[in-house]
C-alpha cells in the first residue's frame, strides 16, 4: 500500500508541476536517472514511460520504442511484469524491423507430432464467408487453392440429427471428399464441471475414429480469456483436458489434441498448460483489427503477438486455430482495405515462413455483423474486400502453403525453410529469399531493395517482397543494406545487416 500511495503521489506531483512537453522530458530524464541510481524500479518504469509517452506524441518513435521496453523492464524488476505488457504492446505498434531471410533445404524431422508436415503451412478456412457459405466444395474455385483444414465447432453433448451422431459426421464427410481434414472449437457452455466421463464423450471419439479423416481437436480454446465459461480454474482446466486427451488416446487415434489459449491477455497462458504428455500441437486465437477500445490502433501486426507465445511454446508444432484481419469498422462506418492487405501480408506472407512452427494457419472468414453473439465491429470476411482478397489469393498460390491433408494419402511437405541471412553458413548458388519490412503504425513501403556497396543485390515491389538471390556475388566480408522505400522513393528505414564470418 504504501508503494502504491507512493506512486499516485508521483504522478499527481508530473501532473501538477511539470508544464511544457520540453520541460517533461527533461524533468523526466532527470528522474528517471535518479530511480536507477536508487534503485527505484516503480519509479523508474513510470519515469520511463513517461519519457515513451513524450517522444510518442513527438512522433520519434524509435526512442519512444526504447523507453516503452524500458519501463516494461522496470516493471519486471519492480515484481510486476504483467504491468509492463501494454508498453510492450506499443512499442511494437510503433517499432521498425527489416530482415532478410534466405530459403534453404532442410533434412526430414526424426521425429513428427500427429499430422505435422516437416515444413510447410496447412491452409485452413473457416467457412463462413458470404460466397462458401459453409461448404467446402466452391473453395477451390472461389480462392484457386483448396484448403487443408476446415474449421467448425460444437458444443459438449451436441448431437447432429440428420447424422444421429454426437461427432459432426455430415461435415467431416464433405471435407473427405475435399482431400482435408476438420478441425473442430470444442466447447462445453456450461462450464468445466460438465466435463465428465461417460458414453457420450466415448461415444464422440468412436464416431471421430469412424470418420476416417485427420481431427484437430481444439479443447476448450481462448481458456486465458473471462469470457469463456470454463476459464477461471487453471487446476480443474488442466485435469478435464487430459481426462479428454486419454480418451482419444484410447478410442481415436486420427484426434490431435490442440491446446489453443488467445493471443491475449498473455500474463495468464501458461498455468493452463496441460503438459507436453497431453498436447499435441499448440494453437493460438489470433485477430488483428483496425479499431478497439474507441481509438485506431494500426500499429497492431499478427508478428509481435504471436511471439511471445511462439518463445515459449514451439517445441511443439504450432497453427494460428483461427485468426483473421479486420477490413471494415461498424463503429466507425470506415474502410480499412488498404491497411488490412498489408496486415494479410504480415499473416501469411511472412508469419509462417519466419516462425516455421507454425504448421497451419486457419483463416476466421465471418462478417461479424452477421451474427447475434458477440461484438459486431469487424468485417474479416475476404469477399467483402476485394484488394484483401486478392492479397490473400495471391499470397497462398505460395508452394509453402499445403492445400490437402487426408489419412490415406500421402501428404506433401515443404523440403525448405526459410532464416534470417545473419544465420546461412554457406552462401552459395541462386537462392529464393524475402524481406520482413514492419514500418510504424502498419505503414507499408512501396518498393524494398538489399545492396552491398552500390552494387544492388535484389529488389521487389509487392508484398511479401520475395527476392532471388545470387549468393555467390555476395562477399561475407562486407556488410549488407536493407532500404524500405515510399512511392517517392524516399527512405522509410534502412538496416545494416552483418554477415556471419566463414568457418576457418
Amino acid at each position: 500500500m504504501k508503494k502504491l500511495i507512493m506512486t499516485v503521489g508521483i504522478v499527481l506531483i508530473l501532473a501538477n508541476f511539470y508544464g511544457t512537453p520540453i520541460e517533461v522530458q527533461a524533468n523526466s530524464e532527470e528522474s528517471l536517472k535518479a530511480s536507477i541510481t536508487d534503485e527505484s524500479w516503480t519509479n523508474a518504469a513510470i519515469f520511463s514511460k513517461k519519457l515513451a509517452v513524450y517522444y510518442d506524441e513527438a512522433k520519434q518513435y524509435q526512442k519512444a520504442t526504447e523507453y516503452y521496453i524500458e519501463s516494461a523492464n522496470y516493471w519486471t524488476k519492480a515484481g510486476h511484469p504483467s504491468w509492463g505488457i501494454q508498453n510492450l504492446i506499443r512499442a511494437d505498434h510503433i517499432g521498425t524491423e527489416v530482415e532478410l531471410y534466405i530459403e534453404q533445404p532442410i533434412r526430414a524431422k526424426q521425429s513428427l507430432a500427429k499430422f505435422e508436415p516437416t515444413s510447410g503451412t496447412y491452409l485452413g478456412l473457416f467457412l463462413a464467408g458470404k460466397r462458401e457459405n459453409a461448404n467446402p466444395d466452391p473453395v477451390e474455385e472461389i480462392y484457386g487453392k483448396n484448403h487443408a483444414i476446415y474449421l467448425t465447432y460444437t458444443t459438449w453433448g451436441e448431437k447432429y440429427a440428420d447424422t444421429n451422431t454426437y461427432f459432426p459426421m455430415k461435415f467431416a464427410n464433405e471435407a473427405k471428399r475435399n482431400n482435408s481434414g476438420i478441425q473442430i472449437g470444442f466447447e462445453p457452455m456450461n462450464g468445466l464441471d460438465e466435463v465428465v466421463e461417460g458414453e457420450y464423450i466415448r461415444q464422440f471419439a468412436r464416431e471421430a475414429k469412424a470418420s476416417g479423416i485427420p481431427v484437430f481437436l481444439r479443447f476448450m480454446g481462448e481458456m486465458n480469456g473471462e469470457w469463456v465459461p470454463w476459464s477461471g480454474d487453471p487446476q480443474k482446466y488442466i485435469e478435464k483436458f487430459r481426462l479428454v486427451h486419454d480418451i482419444m488416446e484410447q478410442e481415436a487415434p486420427n484426434v490431435a489434441m490442440v491446446w489453443s489459449p488467445n493471443f491475449l491477455p498473455r500474463h495468464n497462458i501458461n498455468p493452463y498448460y496441460p503438459g507436453d504428455d497431453y498436447v499435441d500441437w499448440v494453437g493460438l486465437s489470433l485477430y488483428t483489427i483496425p479499431f478497439s477500445h474507441n481509438k485506431e490502433v494500426l500499429g497492431g501486426n499478427p508478428i509481435d503477438y504471436l511471439k511471445p507465445i511462439y518463445d515459449k511454446y514451439s517445441h511443439k508444432p504450432m497453427m494460428i486455430s483461427e485468426g483473421a484481419v479486420s477490413h471494415y469498422s461498424y463503429q466507425l462506418k470506415k474502410d480499412f482495405s488498404d491497411w488490412a492487405a498489408g496486415q494479410i501480408g504480415n499473416m501469411y506472407g511472412f508469419l509462417p515462413r519466419m516462425f516455421p512452427q507454425i504448421k497451419a494457419v486457419t483463416y476466421f472468414n465471418l462478417d461479424k455483423q452477421t451474427t447475434n453473439y458477440d461484438n459486431k465491429n469487424n468485417n474479416y470476411d475476404l469477399g467483402d474486400s476485394k484488394l484483401v482478397d486478392e492479397a490473400y489469393q495471391r499470397i497462398i498460390q505460395s508452394t509453402y502453403f499445403l492445400d490437402h491433408l487426408a489419412m490415406d494419402k500421402e501428404n506433401d511437405s515443404v523440403q525448405s525453410k526459410y532464416i534470417p541471412i545473419t544465420d546461412v553458413e554457406n552462401l552459395s548458388g541462386v537462392r529464393n529469399a524475402f524481406m520482413y519490412v514492419k514500418l510504424p503504425l502498419g505503414v507499408q513501403p512501396y518498393y524494398v531493395a538489399a545492396y552491398q556497396g552500390k552494387r544492388k543485390l535484389g529488389e521487389s515491389y509487392i508484398q511479401p517482397w520475395d527476392l532471388k538471390l545470387n549468393l555467390k556475388q555476395i562477399k561475407q566480408n562486407e556488410p549488407i543494406t536493407l532500404v524500405a522505400f515510399d512511392e517517392n522513393f524516399k527512405r522509410l528505414a534502412t538496416e545494416t545487416v552483418v554477415l556471419r564470418k566463414e568457418k576457418e
